[in-house]
């Protein structure tokens, strides 16, 4: 086939680009289709569209275009003559211009080695020795390609290279001394390639001839019959290998015959004695006494003899922001419980031994690391602070897991996965592998309580593997017995080459596991060769699907591209998951995709300032110049992928057997030298599906392993399973009432292409894919250029209806849609993912979602959509809590309950009132964040807003205001409630009405009534500083700018919920009940909070309108969202101390004036101050929040910019490096170091 036009296995969107980059009409290109196989696709430039059109085989194997109408178009045997055709005809061949320039491939792809350590070829010497050699070129191709096809996965290393040897070289030599004089015996480097084959088979005969005599001299009764067999050496024989071999079998035919007979001899003399034989008395009737053995957790009954140390931390318990006494804690997972003592009370009893069912909730203290309230079963609760923020985050690891250990349900809800990948660099182990298994080393490791523990799920990948398949899985299984007293099952392997991918299970989930599928992908010389590619495993863990990709991906500095195009290669050809869903890739099929091994990816520095910057542990600046990492924030590769925090030494290229880190970076070869810059090729990523819970808790790398060039390298993570079975089985039957309805959705494609869309919907939980009526408008965007924007109403959108009506089923649940031409074709211009978690509501939801293809963004999908439950209703069982909600931050948890607090009111700056859940009552779930501390993620990005953007809130009567959101049950005052204040979408707060109600302090002064109700709910999670900013807002404080939801400086914003506020006036209350008018002129009002903020004086000099009695209170709906971008992990400002405040898309007309507040008598809050004082902010926290952009505080604080001092030295690169992705929000923060810079020269 030409290679002039054709570019095998590129996507489309890359065709389009290439196209667009020539620029001239006419040119041209073709490429595989994407949707039926064998068929091309020729892409056609014309006026800056590409126009595409199918090239379809029949039944003969002849191709031709495909037409529209009855004509039928010319075949032809092939390809170039297809092409060629086409070009003589000129403007007459039917399309839509001639075909005019032909784009050819990109480069030609470089000789791959199959080492790291060697040089790359140069191809001018190596045709140079072709035609030098005896061996004919198209002969040795030949055995090159039978090479290729040979499945070697039961081969060891060794063994693959003396092959790979013989055709290269051996084969050669063997046919010149072919028939040569001399006597020595032929083919010499056949018997050296047989010599390594049989080596394992010379070691089991030698140790099977040595047994046999060892069973000859058992049965021997006599001294002179004992005789040795002594270990052969092949290197001693006389004659050829074949000949040595041979002999050597003959040899044991003798012997075993020779054993036999010795046997019946044994055999026949032992029965002359049996009536001499001793009777041993009967002892099958003496009982034994029965012992009284502990309780053993379900978790451990397999693994009873694992030893679980105690743990002990020191914390101070907090009351009223004061220490009120010292506390040792000690966790004891094997008996589930732990203590509480103070240092001077030895003794235990009830009142400070606290079982593993009565702990309700961990919740983490987001502005103070070291903080954490444990909440108990007798709504008690304490506030515990830790010496350190590891410690906290081990004592609830280490809680956690014993309430998962100890738990009682059938079904398990998470489980712990081990992910270890190793270079072995062709070299077998010599140490043991406890430290790797365990995960402890270098880097985030589990503590030495944790590390007893074994996991559920072990996944090992090796590149470069030096044993074979066999040797290895029982190498791996007598680690797991020797460190963790751990007997494992072998679930499946798949290896191809050195590659090699095993999975191994605790038996007891064994029943748990089906659907196990394996794969792999060559991306050697011309994608034929495994010496370079991926082998892939997945399975169903009970309802939540897994799939570990382990790669070795092009090697060498300057192949990034082609490490890149590995990675899409291998995404793409992976052949795995459902059937139905197979012209997409593996990101989309499965909800968790674990991506791991030696991907090659280098550092860019020059190796002598990368070694200097090693001394210091300089990580982050090198991490910067790390080709993976730029290649995920340019969107090249492995998009939409997460890597935890990386805090250990890099894995390549080391010395071998040497201890500590001494990198051997360079290698002098003939060709010249070749510099190896300490690199962390070796990597563990993931890709999960919005609405899961993931969590990352150790990730590092072990240094007694020195047998390679590289560093092992682990990983452990906490995943949430989803049930398999439905649990109600009612919503068998209501099942029909269920549905889920679409209003609207909106695409932005990146494509040239001109020409209508459709939708295709798949799921799990539908009976089957379900498409859409094409789309019949475009948006504002199609006008951009490479831009494609087409809308679907709600009468073109499908009502999908579930199989089941379950709530707790389908809230795991997730809809695949994709966007396809309206050709006959139909191929993917991209998918995306939305999760059902919370989305059982009468009111459309936001959500939107960026769009992939094969690894690369192809766009972005917002719409709006709901679950309708009818009289189903979404009520949760009540066995919905999972196991491992035990844990949340302060930013999402909210009491279910009435708790009787033992720990302070919660400062009102440093708390902010999470999402209320769901009708269970129990913590939300539903958020994207990540631990602060640790930078690992925990439930991934849910991409839906709370309230449709587009919806209208209904006009109200000219003399009725729009009032807060509907109450929420609060503590203590049984008519109050928290909600949520209503905002304009794309307008300033300012014109938000408020609405003056007095009716709830009637009797009471303004400031006693106040004063009285802060009182009374002291104890209640407040939210104040975020209340301060919006009142600031609404009444004509400092002006801030609200982005339009849905845009890049919006997504990553989480709005909170604040508690529902009223006005009160002083001067006379008492008149609030009367139905007179309201004053012309107030002069002072106080602002009551009923979340327990303290009272807000105001000033409004302007009149306030009075709701009417007999008119119906117009509400706004209840307003949250979450991070949207779906790209890559920025924080969620619900971690930050104070976050700020995200309107809500509610169209409200104002019903009064503005109303303006007095600043000097508010609680203190950056976003109320003066535009000249925001310059001069005290904190960082503060001037983030004047910015709008408070949820990076955390990252700031991490990465050492804990103070205004160090803001002066920020630089683009250091804002990279602490982790903002997002252009603006780099923008706004660079403009502001510049303002602070200049105003402090002043």
């Amino acid at each position: 086939m030409s290679a002039v036009f054709f570019h095998r296995g590129i996507s489309r969107l890359h065709s389009e680009e290439l196209l667009l980059q020539e620029g001239a009409d006419g040119s041209f290109l073709v490429r595989d289709s994407e949707s039926v196989a064998g068929a091309y696709v020729l892409c056609l430039l014309y006026q800056s569209r590409v126009h595409q059109y199918r090239i379809l085989p029949d039944k003969d194997g002849r191709i031709s275009v495909q037409s529209e109408g009855d004509m039928q178009p010319p075949s032809y045997n092939d390809l170039p003559s297809l092409v060629n055709s086409y070009i003589n005809k000129a403007e007459k061949n039917g399309l839509v211009c001639a075909l005019k320039k032909p784009v050819s491939p990109e480069g030609a792809e470089l000789p791959e080695a199959d080492s790291e350590d060697d040089d790359f070829d140069d191809p001018k010497q190596t045709l140079d020795s072709e035609e030098r050699s005896g061996v004919p070129k198209t002969f040795k191709f030949g055995l090159l390609n039978n090479f290729a096809r040979l499945d070697l996965s039961c081969c060891d290393g060794e063994f693959v290279d003396a092959m790979k040897a013989y055709v290269d070289e051996g084969l050669e030599k063997d046919s010149e001394t072919q028939g040569a004089d001399g006597g020595g015996y032929h083919m010499q480097e056949f018997q050296k390639l047989l010599a390594v084959a049989g080596k394992g088979l010379q070691r089991e005969l030698d140790v099977f001839l040595l047994k046999l005599s060892m069973c000859h001299d058992m049965l021997s009764q006599e001294e002179e019959d004992k005789r040795r067999t002594l270990i052969s050496n092949p290197m001693d024989r006389l004659g050829s290998y074949i000949d040595f071999m041979a002999a050597k079998l003959e040899n044991c035919r003798t012997q075993i015959l020779a054993l036999e007979k010795k046997a019946k001899e044994v055999v026949a003399d032992s029965a002359e004695a049996r009536d001499n034989e001793y009777a041993y008395p009967d002892c099958s009737n003496i009982s034994e006494p029965m012992l009284n053995t502990p309780f053993v957790p379900l978790g451990l009954r397999r693994s009873s003899s694992i030893s679980i140390p105690l743990s002990t931390f020191e914390v101070k318990v907090l009351k009223y922001g004061k220490v009120n006494y010292k506390l040792k804690l000690t966790v004891d997972i094997h008996q589930g419980r732990f203590f509480a003592v103070k240092p001077s009370k030895d003794l235990l009893d009830s009142s400070n031994t606290f079982p593993h069912d009565k702990i309700v909730q961990l919740v983490k203290n987001t502005s103070d690391n070291s903080k954490l309230h444990v909440i108990f079963s007798n709504k008690k609760k304490y506030l515990y602070q830790f010496q350190s923020v590891l410690e906290r985050e081990n004592f609830c690891l280490q809680i956690r897991q014993m309430k998962s250990l100890h738990s009682q349900e059938h079904d398990v809800d998470n489980v712990s996965i081990f992910v270890g990948t190793w270079n072995m660099g062709k070299s077998a182990p010599c140490e043991s592998l406890k430290f790797w298994l365990k995960c402890n080393g270098e880097g985030k490791s589990k503590d030495r309580v944790l590390s007893r523990l074994p996991h559920d799920v072990y996944v090992i990948g090796t590149q470069e593997s030096a044993m074979t398949e066999k040797d290895w899985i029982n190498t791996i299984k007598a680690g797991l017995k020797a460190s963790l007293n751990l007997d494992v099952d072998l679930l499946e392997s798949s290896s191809l080459w050195g590659l090699r991918t095993l999975v191994f299970i605790n038996p007891r989930h064994r029943n748990k596991f089906s659907h196990i599928q394996k794969a792999s992908v060559r991306t050697g010389i011309a994608n034929a060769l495994g010496n370079k590619g991926a082998v892939a495993l997945s399975f169903m863990l009970s309802g939540t699907s897994f799939c570990f990709i382990n790669a070795h991906l092009a090697s060498g500095e300057e192949r990034l591209e082609r490490r890149n195009a590995n990675f899409r290669d291998i995404l793409k050809s992976l052949n795995m998951g459902p059937k139905n869903l197979e012209n997409y890739d593996i990101t989309h099929k499965f909800h968790h995709v674990f991506f791991f091994g030696d991907l090659n990816y280098r550092i860019t520095e020059p190796v002598e300032l990368v070694l200097n910057k090693l001394e210091k542990r300089d990580f982050a600046s090198l991490l910067e110049q790390d080709q993976l990492r730029r290649s995920q924030f340019e969107r090249k590769a492995l998009f939409g992928f997460n890597e935890s925090e990386i805090d250990f030494m890099p894995t390549y290229r080391l010395e071998r057997q040497t201890p500590g880190h001494k990198y051997d970076w360079k290698k002098v070869k003939a060709t010249g030298d070749r510099i190896n810059v300490p690199s962390w090729c070796d990597r563990i990523l993931w890709h999960s599906f919005p609405g899961t819970f993931i969590e990352n808790t150790a990730y590092g790398t072990v240094d007694n392993l020195l047998n390679s060039d590289h560093r092992p390298v682990f990983a452990s993570f906490t995943v949430g399973i989803a049930s398999q079975f439905v649990q109600n089985r009612a919503s068998l039957q209501e099942n029909r009432e269920v549905k889920f309805i679409f209003k609207k959705i909106e695409a932005q494609i990146k494509t040239s292409t001109k020409q209508f869309y459709i939708l295709e919907f798949s799921s799990s939980c539908l009976p089957d894919i379900v498409l859409c009526e094409s789309n019949k408008r475009f948006g504002e965007s199609q006008k951009s250029g490479f831009t494609n924007n087409p809308i679907w109403s709600s009468d073109q959108l499908p009502v999908l209806r579930p199989l089941f009506g379950d709530v707790d089923y389908l809230e795991d649940q997730h809809i695949l849609i994709a966007v396809k031409g309206c050709g006959e074709d139909q191929e993917s211009y991209g998918e995306c993912v939305i999760s059902l978690k919370d989305m059982f509501t009468e009111e459309p939801c936001y959500f939107e979602s960026t769009m992939t293809h094969y690894g690369e963004e192809t766009g972005k999908m917002k719409g709006e959509w709901y679950i309708h439950t009818g009289s189903v209703g979404g009520v949760h069982s009540k066995s919905s809590r999972k196991t491992y909600e035990i844990v949340t931050l302060d930013t999402e948890y909210h009491d279910p309950e009435e708790f009787l607090s033992l720990s302070p009111p919660v400062d009102p700056v440093h708390m902010n009132i999470g999402q209320i859940s769901s009708s269970s009552g129990g913590p939300s779930r539903f958020f994207p964040n990540a631990d602060e501390e640790t930078g690992s993620f925990r439930y991934v990005n849910h991409n839906v807003i709370k309230r449709a953007p587009s919806d209208p809130m209904p006009e109200p009567p000219p003399d009725v205001a729009v009032t807060a959101p509907p109450p929420i049950p609060n503590k203590k005052s049984k008519g109050q409630a928290i909600g949520s204040l209503p905002a304009a979408s794309g307008q300033l707060l300012s014109q938000t009405p408020v609405v003056v109600n007095l009716s709830s302090v009637s009797g009471k002064t303004g400031q006693a009534a106040a004063a009285a109700t802060t009182e009374e709910e002291g104890d209640d999670y407040t939210c104040g500083d975020e209340l301060t900013t919006q009142f600031a807002n609404l009444n004509g404080g400092a002006k801030q700018t609200y982005p339009e939801l849905g845009s890049s400086s919006s997504s990553s914003a989480l709005g909170v919920m604040q508690p529902q506020t009223r006005l009160i006036k002083t001067d006379d209350v008492s008149s609030s009940s009367s139905s007179s008018p309201p004053p012309t002129a107030i002069k002072s009002k106080v602002l009551v909070n009923v979340g327990g903020n303290p009272p807000l004086p105001i000033h409004k000099p302007a009149v306030a309108r009075k709701p009417d009695r007999g008119s119906p209170v117009r509400t706004s709906p209840l307003v949250w969202q979450t991070r949207v971008d779906g790209d890559e992990f920025h924080p969620s400002s619900h971690s930050s101390s104070s976050s700020p405040i995200q309107p809500s898309t509610s169209k409200v007309v104002p019903s009064a004036p503005p109303i303006s507040l007095e600043e000097e008598n508010i609680y203190p809050s950056i976003a109320i101050r003066k535009y000249e004082e925001l310059k001069k902010p005290s904190t960082v926290s503060e001037w983030l929040l004047g910015l709008g952009l408070a949820e990076y505080t955390p990252l700031f604080m991490r990465h050492g910019w804990d103070s205004m001092s160090a803001v002066h030295g920020l630089t683009a690169a250091s804002i990279m490096k602490i982790g903002i992705r997002d252009g603006e929000h780099r923008l706004r923060i660079l403009d502001s170091v510049r303002e602070l810079r200049g105003s402090s020269s002043m």
